[in-house]
C-alpha cells in the first residue's frame, strides 16, 4: 500500500517536476549524468552517476552470469545513502518490471544476518520515505534532441547490474506488487514525452527500492534483538517464573482430570441413592393405621454433604379416624422406634390444644367433646450425623371426634396374694364420688394427690384363690367392669419336729392387739407418700428371719408333707433381726406409739388412703401419739427382733414390697 500511495502522489507531481530532473550530458565519456539525491540535502538535487555503470554494461553484455554487487563497494558498518541505493535500483529497473521477483533460497537471509553480526555496524533507526513536497511549475522547456549517449541509455539501462540478490531472493510476507506498465493516464492528463516515462518509470523503482530496503532495515532490526535476546542468558527471577506459570499449568490440568473424575463418581453415586433406602415408616392411632398426606426424604449421595431428595404430596384430605374417644385418650404407635414424631392438634375453631411428642399424646386426655385435627410428624436422621444418614420426613394428618366419659383404670391386670392393687378414675363430669363393687377389700375412694380424679387401693389377701375377679365402678351414673386376674403363689412352709423351734416373736392373724384393731378403720384423705414415695426404715442390714407368706409346721406326718397338707400358722408379716435405728419411710400420722401387753413397744403411723406402717417389739420410742412425720424422721430403735406389718385398710399385705419402694399400686395416687 506504501508503493501504490507513492506512486499516485509521483504521478501527480511527475509533470512539473520532470523539466528540472533532465538529463545532462556528461563531459567525458559522452554520458548522461543520472539524477540522484545527495545525502543531506534535499530533493531534486543532483549527484553524480554511479561509477561502475558503463563497465556492468560491458560485463552484462559479455555473459549474463555476473551479476553487479554494488552494496560491497562500502563497508559494512556503513549503511549506504538512499540515493545510492537508488542509483543500483534505476539500473536494475526494467528487469524489475519485466520480470516477477524471485523466491529467496533457502539460508540466504539467516546468512546474510550472520554475517552481520561478525562485523556488527551501529544502529541506525530504518530510514523512512519522505514524501516529496510538489514545487512549483517551471516554464516547460523547448525539447531537445537526445545526443547518442541519451539514446544509447536503455541499452545501457538493459546492460546494468543484476538487482541485488537480496533483492531478488528476501521477497518478505508483505510482498509489494510488480508494477509491469505505467498506470494509464487519465483522459485529462497531458501525454508524456519517452524522457519523461523512463524518468517516471526510474522514480518508481527508486521509490519500490526505498521501501524494500527499509522494510529490510526493519526486519534487520528485529532479527538482531530477537538474537541478542537469545544470546542474553535467563534471569533468575525469569526462570523461577517460567517454573510457577508451569507448575500452576500442571496444578490446574490435575484439579481439573480429579473434578471430572469426582463428577462421574458423584453420577455413578447418584443414580445408586434409590427410593428403597428411605426407611419404612408405620403410624397406628387407636389401632387404625394412617397414609402419610407427604414426605421429603434426602438419600446420601457423597456424605452427609450432598444426598437426592424424594419429595411428594400425596393428599390434602386429612384421615378420619373410625371411633370416638370417650375416655378422652387414644394410643398412638410409630415404627421404627428410633424415628421422632411430633404431634399438634387443633379444635373446631383451628385453635391449638396440644404440642408435644407422640408419647406425651399418648398421655393426654381430652376435657372438652368435639371434633379435632391432628398433624403427626415423623423424622428420622435429622440433626447433626457424622455417617452419612437418609434424613427426611413423612407427613400425616388425622381427625378424630371426642365424646367426654370417664376412665377407669386397674394399675396393673394381674396380681398375686399379699399384693395391693390401685383403681383410678379420671375425667368425671359431676363431682359425686365413684363407688366400687368387688370381691376384694378397697379402702374407697378419695380425690387423688394428683388432682385429675378419684384413686382407691385394693388389697388381696394372703387366701385368695386364684382366678379372675370382676371389679365394678359406678361414675357420673354409668357402670364399668374392670377385669382382675390373681395367680397363685409359690407355696413357702417349714416343719419343725419341736414347737421350740417355732420363730419368735410371732404376731399372727388372732395375735393382734385390740389397740391396733381399733385403729385400722381410721383413713386420711390425705396421701402422705405421694411426694417421696416409700423407702427402708432401717438405717443399718437387718435379716429376715419370717418372711410374709411362710406356714410353719410341727410334726406333720409323711402323707401331709406330701400332700403340703396340715395345721400349722401362716405369717402376715416379717420379723427382722438385728439392732438399728428406725425411721419414717414416708410421710404420715403416728396413731399408737406405746407398749402394749404381749408385743412390746408397739408404733402405728398412717400414710392415708388406709395405708399403715406397723411395728411391734421395739427397743425404744422416740415419737408420740399424734406426732406428724416426714420421710427419715427417727422414730426409735429396733431389739433383737422386731416384727413388722404393713396393711391396707384392715388387710395385712407383704410389707418389704412396700418399705423398699418396690410397690407399683402405691406410685398411683
Amino acid at each position: 500500500m506504501l508503493v501504490e500511495k507513492a506512486m499516485d502522489e509521483e504521478k501527480v507531481t511527475q509533470t512539473a517536476m520532470e523539466p528540472a530532473q533532465q538529463p545532462k550530458p556528461k563531459a567525458r565519456g559522452g554520458q548522461r549524468t543520472q539524477g540522484k539525491t545527495a545525502p543531506g540535502t534535499g530533493q531534486g538535487r543532483m549527484a553524480k552517476p554511479h561509477a561502475s555503470n558503463s563497465n556492468t554494461a560491458h560485463r552484462k553484455t559479455g555473459t549474463q552470469k555476473q551479476k553487479s554487487e554494488p552494496q560491497n563497494t562500502k563497508s559494512p558498518q556503513e549503511p549506504k545513502t538512499r540515493a545510492e541505493q537508488a542509483e543500483q535500483t534505476e539500473a536494475a529497473a526494467p528487469e524489475q518490471v519485466a520480470a516477477k521477483p524471485k523466491a529467496p533460497r533457502s539460508g540466504q537471509a539467516g546468512g546474510k544476518r550472520r554475517r552481520k553480526k561478525a562485523a556488527p555496524k551501529p544502529e541506525a533507526k530504518p530510514q523512512q520515505y519522505a514524501e516529496p513536497q510538489p514545487e512549483p511549475p517551471e516554464a516547460p522547456e523547448k525539447p531537445q534532441t537526445p545526443e547518442p549517449a541519451a539514446v544509447a541509455e536503455p541499452a545501457e539501462a538493459a546492460a546494468a547490474p543484476e538487482m541485488p540478490e537480496k533483492a531478488v531472493q528476501e521477497p518478505k510476507a508483505a510482498q509489494l506488487p510488480q508494477a509491469t506498465e505505467p498506470p494509464e493516464p487519465e483522459d485529462d492528463e497531458p501525454e508524456l514525452t519517452p524522457e519523461q516515462r523512463a524518468a517516471a518509470e526510474r522514480r518508481k523503482a527508486e521509490i519500490t527500492r526505498t521501501v524494500q530496503v527499509s522494510i529490510e532495515q526493519i526486519e534487520d532490526a528485529e532479527a538482531e534483538q530477537a538474537e541478542k535476546e537469545a544470546d542474553t542468558p535467563e534471569s533468575t527471577d525469569s526462570k523461577v517464573g517460567r517454573a510457577v506459570r508451569l507448575l500452576i499449568g500442571w496444578l490446574l490440568l490435575v484439579v481439573l482430570l480429579a473434578g471430572m473424575i469426582a463428577a462421574g463418581g458423584i453420577y455413578w453415586l447418584y443414580k445408586k441413592a434409590t427410593p428403597d433406602m428411605i426407611p419404612a415408616v408405620t403410624v397406628t392411632v387407636a389401632g387404625q393405621q394412617l397414609d402419610p398426606v407427604a414426605y421429603h426424604w434426602q438419600v446420601p449421595v457423597a456424605g452427609n454433604h450432598l444426598k437426592r431428595t424424594y419429595a411428594e404430596t400425596l393428599s390434602s384430605t386429612p384421615t378420619a379416624l373410625e371411633s370416638d374417644f370417650g375416655g378422652g385418650t387414644m394410643t398412638l404407635r410409630v415404627t421404627p422406634a428410633d424415628c421422632s414424631a411430633e404431634v399438634t392438634v387443633k379444635d373446631e375453631n383451628k385453635q391449638e390444644v396440644f404440642s408435644g411428642s407422640a408419647q406425651e399424646f399418648a398421655a393426654y386426655r381430652f376435657t372438652t367433646p368435639g371434633s379435632y385435627t391432628a398433624k403427626l410428624v415423623v423424622s428420622s436422621g435429622e440433626g447433626y450425623q457424622s455417617e452419612p444418614t437418609v434424613s427426611g420426613h413423612q407427613t400425616y394428618e388425622f381427625t378424630f371426634d371426642v365424646t367426654i366419659k370417664a376412665t377407669v383404670r386397674l394399675n396393673t391386670q394381674a396380681v398375686t396374694p399379699g399384693g395391693v392393687v390401685a383403681v383410678k378414675v379420671t375425667g368425671q363430669q359431676t363431682d359425686t364420688k365413684p363407688s366400687l363393687t368387688a370381691e376384694l377389700p378397697d379402702t374407697g375412694f378419695r380425690a387423688s394427690a394428683t388432682g385429675d380424679g378419684w384413686v382407691t387401693y385394693l388389697a388381696v389377701p394372703l387366701e385368695t384363690e386364684p382366678g379372675s375377679y370382676t371389679i365394678k365402678v359406678t361414675v357420673d351414673g354409668e357402670v364399668q367392669e374392670l377385669t382382675l386376674n390373681v395367680s397363685k403363689s409359690a407355696a413357702s412352709f417349714r416343719d419343725y419336729t419341736s414347737k421350740s423351734r417355732l420363730v419368735t416373736p410371732y404376731v399372727g392373724a388372732d395375735d393382734t392387739p385390740q389397740e391396733v384393731l381399733d385403729l385400722l378403720d381410721t383413713a386420711s384423705d390425705t396421701i402422705y407418700w405421694a411426694d417421696a414415695g416409700f423407702a427402708s426404715p432401717f438405717s443399718d442390714k437387718v435379716e429376715v428371719t419370717l418372711p410374709y407368706g411362710l406356714t410353719e409346721y410341727v410334726n406333720r406326718t409323711q402323707t401331709e408333707r406330701k400332700n403340703n397338707t396340715g395345721t400349722g400358722r401362716t405369717s402376715i408379716n416379717v420379723v427382722l433381726s438385728g439392732r438399728c435405728d428406725l425411721i419414717a419411710p414416708a410421710g404420715g400420722k403416728v396413731l399408737l406409739a406405746e407398749k402394749l401387753p404381749n408385743v412390746g413397744n408397739t408404733l402405728v403411723i398412717e400414710h392415708g388412703a388406709g395405708v399403715k406402717t406397723i411395728y411391734y417389739g421395739l427397743r425404744r420410742l422416740t415419737v408420740e401419739k399424734g406426732a406428724i412425720v416426714a420421710q427419715g424422721d427417727a422414730l426409735g430403735t429396733t431389739d433383737k427382733a422386731t416384727v413388722v406389718e404393713v396393711r391396707v385398710g384392715k388387710t395385712p399385705v407383704e410389707p418389704l414390697r412396700i418399705l423398699r419402694g418396690q410397690c407399683d399400686a402405691l406410685r398411683s395416687y
